[in-house]
């Protein structure tokens, strides 16, 4: 099921089109019987129903202003003026299946008008942060539509900072990516090299893609293109959607030495974690903190559990292969005793295991029979690159710890100076990930960055966006807001 199947357009892209729409007038009985006539002699005398609302802008982009007039509407009444979108995004099943983007119709209120004495309306309002393409926009009373037309939003890019030396983190802020197939994916290409794709799918249009300078010292030519499966379509202007802006900026990478570390990862996002579940009365129970690397020390502390005793504390994960054909199932194990004191409080020193990166619970137990559950969120963490120099041809090896196992967060997307090198996942190895390459290029500071993506979902999808980096990981990436994680190699002579 494609997201346009949920959702019934009522414009053609690119035409503000007035529609014609069959309705009854519903008045409430709280009407007066004079409010109630003059309402129902108008629309009687208007064959049409419904009038042309006339909207004046400079440019349809998010933030313009939209200046509204109408005429022949019952005087001296006030219009709910509303903007027709979607809701929705992208859906993940079960914490571990990606099953693509799902939208509903839905309207929001841009505000309350008046009516002159002579029937005409004039407002102003501004196009929301929403997504692009067209939206209806409807002038109702008491709930009856009295004018109508449309809008199509146009997407806008603005990129910073437009120079910095090798390694300088850029920002491309996009609004206005629409949620139908072909206004919903953009492409960056640095140099001609695509970089990985951009989206707002599940941010109302609106994201930022995030990606490094690379060098050699000089212009950087970066385009963006549409890519309804993520990448560059070329010939856009014979395309359907040859309207679309496909916008391009200059980067000037300056021949200053580069400041970032050879590695580190972008701040993690916090997990969404289910609460603590505690099966015994009056009982209390905490981890803290609830998200981190392998080895992180976190405390478990508890009340009201049964005083003197020895409780078993179970590690729950999941274990296997999506490609071996085995399949997988989760799995747990105990990994501590736990003393509970003669106040019945706990509070216990655990050592986070190397396991998949994740959601996982922590389950104590009396014998067979569960006490309280917690959980732990863990975060992908570099363990090494080695060597962070030599000669063009070097043996390059990454080591992560901590790779996730669903499908929308257990792989990382490769580049290498800004162009798709690869990807890597952890599931078979248990979040365990190693892999090598050999450096290339002329003598100097080379960058690595490794973006999350989406491994898989349904074959039955509108657009398979697997496999690749996405730029808009921070905002938009399904499911959890993992990190990209950055390198840099030094070339030498």
């Amino acid at each position: 099921m494609t997201e346009e199947f949920l959702v019934r357009s009522s414009l053609r892209p690119g035409i503000a089109t007035l529609l014609t729409v069959v309705f009854c007038i519903c008045l409430p009985l709280k009407f007066s019987s004079t409010r109630a006539a003059r309402l129902q002699e108008a629309a009687k005398s208007d064959t049409a129903s419904i009038r042309k609302l006339e909207l004046k802008y400079d440019k349809a982009v998010v933030g313009a202003k939209v200046r509204v007039t109408a005429e022949g509407l019952p005087p001296g009444e006030n219009v709910d003026l509303t903007w027709g979108t979607v809701k929705g995004g992208w859906v993940i099943q079960d914490y571990y299946y990606f099953r693509g983007r799902k939208y509903s119709e839905t309207t929001l209120s841009l505000g309350k008008f008046p009516v002159s004495a002579s029937g005409r309306l004039d407002a102003t309002f501004e196009i929301p942060e929403d997504y692009g393409g067209v939206h209806d926009v409807m002038a109702t009373i008491d709930g009856r539509v009295v004018a109508q037309n449309g809008v199509e939003v146009t997407q806008s890019f603005e990129m910073t900072p437009a120079s910095g030396p090798i390694g300088t983190p850029i920002e491309l802020r996009v609004k206005g990516l629409g949620w139908r197939t072909m206004e919903n994916t953009w492409v960056v290409n640095w140099d001609n090299r695509g970089v990985g794709l951009v989206t707002a799918a599940g941010t109302r249009g609106s994201a930022v893609a995030r990606f490094r300078a690379a060098g050699p010292s000089g212009d950087h030519f970066v385009k963006l293109y549409t890519g309804w499966q993520g990448q560059s379509y070329l010939n856009f202007e014979q395309a359907p959607n040859a309207y679309l802006p496909r916008p391009e900026f200059t980067f000037h990478t300056t021949p200053s030495p580069s400041s970032t570390p050879h590695a580190y990862a972008d701040e993690y996002q916090p997990y969404s974690l289910p609460e603590p579940e505690v099966f015994v009365a009056n009982g209390k129970l905490s981890l803290r903190p609830t998200q981190g690397p392998v080895d992180t020390v976190a405390i478990l502390r508890g009340e009201g559990f049964p005083a003197g005793s020895t409780l078993d504390l179970f590690w729950q994960t999941y274990v296997g292969s999506r490609v071996s054909g085995n399949g997988f199932a989760p799995q747990e194990k105990p990994i501590a005793k736990v003393k509970v004191g003669k106040d019945g409080k706990i509070e216990f020193p655990l050592t986070i295991p190397e396991d998949l990166g994740g959601e996982h619970g922590l389950e104590l137990r009396d014998g067979e029979k569960a006490l309280g559950r917690a959980y732990y969120a863990i975060e992908t963490a570099i363990v090494s690159m080695e060597p962070a120099s030599g000669p063009a041809g070097t043996p390059v090896t990454i080591h992560l710890k901590g790779v996730g196992w669903t499908e929308y967060d257990n792989m990382y997307a490769a580049t290498y100076d800004n162009a798709y090198m690869g990807y890597a996942c952890g599931f078979n190895s248990q979040g365990d990930v190693t892999f090598t390459f050999k450096a290339a290029g002329e003598p100097g500071t080379h960058l690595i960055d490794l973006f999350p993506g989406i491994y898989q979902g349904p074959p039955t999808e509108n657009q398979l966006l697997y496999r690749m980096p996405q730029l808009t990981y921070a905002d938009d990436h399904p499911g959890n807001k993992i990190p990209a994680l950055h390198f840099k190699f030094d070339v030498t002579p």
